[in-house]
Formats: C-alpha cells, structure tokens, sequence
C-alpha cells in the first residue's frame, strides 16, 4: 500500500481512530525494535530577509511618512 493511499484513509477516520491508529503504529516500533524517525523541519527562515529592518534607526513617523510616500507612487487612478 502506498502512503498516498494510507493518508487518504487516515483522513477518513474519526479523531478516535485516528488515535488508536497512531497507538499501533508506537506498537510495531516496539515489537520490531524500530527508532521512529523524527520529522525533518524545514531550517529556512522566513523572516531572515528582514533581519536588521528594525534597527534602522527611524522614528514610527519618519516609517510612516515613507510607507505613505510609497504608496501615492504605486497608487494608480483606475479608469
């Protein structure tokens, strides 16, 4: 069986089951002396590109004056 086609089932369950699912698997780790592998996380960092953004030094008016500036350039009249 592919796991597309366990998840598929698995979703189909009630949370109850789904439980008694995840029980028997942590059962057949143990009875096969099996190490559950650890879920790979994602290591990105997603807010990296902003880093040193808020130490720029500028007052919350000087920040507003610029956001208000940028968005009369990109306002566009709509005809």
């Amino acid at each position: 069986m592919k796991e597309h086609q366990v998840l598929l089932q698995l979703q189909q369950l009630p949370d109850n089951l789904k439980q008694e699912v995840l029980d028997f698997i942590g059962y057949l780790f143990e009875k096969h002396n099996l190490a559950p592998s650890k879920p790979k996380r994602n290591k990105k960092k997603y807010f990296g590109k902003y880093r040193g953004s808020l130490k720029s030094g500028l007052s919350m008016h000087e920040i507003d004056a610029q956001l208000t500036q940028l968005r009369n350039e990109w306002e566009r009249p709509i005809s």
